[in-house]
């Protein structure tokens, strides 16, 4: 019998994001309509972490807009962890924040982050034509950054983007 983790996430810093990506609404570069925030109040997130856990949900993922962590981010995500482990929910604290280097990563680990998502969003190939601010690569460092610091990894992508069967093969063998 197989087990379904079901997560759920919390949008905790929304639009403004200076990215070109294609797909993404919270990039500055579209006309997305979307609530944009700096920072969501760290209550709400607490209250939105206590009833999805009564809802059954076993991760929590903390997701912000933007290409990357930077000083404020990380301890802004490292503050919601530290909080909502100290509720005692029992839930799986996952963060997306863009890209990120080992030390905060680590520091985002120690603060009670067990898994980061990251995603390829499409073939190494193929990502030129969805974004133009950064990299594939860059990308993909981050995915073994996160791995490096010991957390756990959620990467995926997104089909539908006028790639290959090609690229979409060469993004799941990645």
């Amino acid at each position: 019998m197989q087990e379904i983790f079901l997560c759920s996430i919390s949008n905790v810093r929304s639009g403004d994001c200076k990215e070109d990506c294609a797909y993404c609404t919270q990039s500055s570069h579209h006309q997305g309509a979307i609530k944009r925030y700096k920072f969501k109040d760290e209550k709400v997130v607490l209250q939105e972490a206590r009833a999805l856990r009564e809802l059954g949900a076993l991760g929590f993922c903390l997701v912000t807009s933007g290409r990357e962590l930077d000083d404020e981010k990380c301890e802004y995500i490292a503050r919601l962890a530290k909080a909502i482990n100290q509720e005692e929910l029992g839930l799986h604290l996952i963060a997306c924040c863009g890209r990120a280097d080992l030390d905060q990563l680590e520091f985002l680990r120690d603060a009670g982050i067990h898994s980061y998502n990251h995603n390829l969003e499409t073939s190494q190939n193929f990502f030129p034509k969805i974004c133009s601010t950064h990299t594939w690569e860059e990308r993909f460092i981050t995915c073994e950054n996160a791995l490096r610091a010991g957390l756990g990894l959620c990467s995926g992508g997104i089909f539908g983007l006028n790639e290959s069967w090609e690229d979409r093969i060469e993004m799941l063998r990645a």
